[in-house]
């Protein structure tokens, strides 16, 4: 504790026989937690939950193998990845399509064999009206799969792609000369 005090003076504090962080000390998992609850919360406004640094790249305390550590990083790795789909889907509900996909696309690269997460990609792209994105994002995670683990896309998966296949093809129209 002497040589943290020397290094950075007032980050800890001590108080009755109990150490903690002194206040006005900012901890990226806590901004990160305040984020995701944010981004899960479907009454809260797509403007406040922009995902920090935090939520798109960085993992607990890597190196570090102790019991909870690993429980807690894969806590906070669900966390994200159900953050950054709904903030994908709130985004896109918003019309911001662009910011919606980079959210989607974040979730994607976390873990590309969660098919959540390329939901939330594919629905970004047809609420953008991009057929042929989200039948390529399909596409792509359905050859994903049978590669790496052998099986096909869920039912889900497949009923959302029939809805946009009927969606894209939509009512038949005349062609004027």
């Amino acid at each position: 504790m002497w040589r943290v005090q020397k290094v950075v003076p007032g980050l800890v504090s001590a108080s009755g026989g109990a150490l903690g962080l002194a206040n006005g000390v900012r901890v990226d998992v806590w901004d990160f937690k305040e984020w995701a609850q944010r981004a899960l919360d479907p009454t809260a406004d797509v403007d406040g939950t922009m995902a920090p640094r935090s939520a798109l790249a960085a993992e607990l305390l890597p190196g570090w193998y102790d019991d909870w550590v690993l429980l807690e990083r894969e806590r906070l790795r669900q966390l994200r990845l159900h953050a950054l789909e709904m903030l994908a889907d709130k985004l896109a509900r918003a019309g911001r399509h662009g910011e919606a996909v980079q959210a989607a696309c974040a979730a994607v690269h976390a873990e590309p064999l969660r098919e959540s997460a390329h939901r939330a990609l594919i629905r970004v792209h047809l609420a953008e009206g991009n057929a042929a994105e989200a039948v390529r994002a399909y596409q792509c995670f359905r050859d994903l799969l049978a590669h790496e683990l052998g099986v096909a896309p869920t039912e889900h998966m497949e009923e959302l792609m029939s809805r946009a296949h009927l969606g894209a093809l939509g009512p038949r129209r005349p062609v004027p000369d």
